[in-house]
């Protein structure tokens, strides 16, 4: 069972690179935005691959970056999370090997320069791992509200839910970045 203690031990030890995340992401504009998200690059870490994002690997986000950056316009009108979703779902259709988890975290990215949010907790990859963790079962869904948590996730956003899923289902891989 979660605890909130298990909340603020997270906050302090993964969420406030999600948070720096979030900072850098805010002060960039939305052609940078793009290309830095596509391509999975940690601008607080020396311009880095996400670790998470390795499997996807540098060719194949690039090849995403390509033709997402031929959609900036229409990502430029986006004023929903949802909205950008859709746009980066579209591409990682079209990429082998791109996946949810480039979508959802490139989306993500993208909301940050844009200031809007996830109003669900998306689960894809160890995100489901930490779902099951907590609710005994398999997520039948690509997403789940998020006032179906524990009380105890109330405090944190949705996309730091899931970033805390994340964490939590990885828990024996201790330098796991999500």
């Amino acid at each position: 069972m979660i605890k909130r203690k298990d909340i603020e031990d997270y906050q302090i030890s993964h969420g406030k690179h999600l948070q720096n995340v979030k900072t850098a992401f805010e002060k960039f504009n939305l052609k940078e935005t793009i290309e830095k998200a596509a391509k999975s690059i940690d601008p607080t870490n020396n311009n880095k691959m996400f670790s998470h994002q390795r499997r996807v690997g540098k060719e194949t986000a690039k090849e995403g970056y390509g033709l997402l950056k031929l959609k900036e316009a229409a990502i430029a009108k986006c004023q929903t999370f949802e909205d950008i979703m859709v746009i980066t779902d579209e591409v990682m259709i079209q990429v082998d090997r791109l996946g949810l988890l480039w979508s959802y975290d490139t989306a993500l990215r993208i909301g940050f320069q844009k200031k809007v949010y996830p109003k669900n907790v998306y689960l894809q990859a160890g995100v489901k791992k930490g779902y099951k963790k907590i609710f005994n079962q398999n997520p039948k869904n690509r997403f789940v509200e998020k006032d179906m948590f524990p009380i105890e996730f109330q405090v944190l956003e949705p996309y730091e839910i899931e970033n805390f899923l994340c964490h939590w289902g990885n828990d024996k891989q201790k330098n796991k970045s999500c």
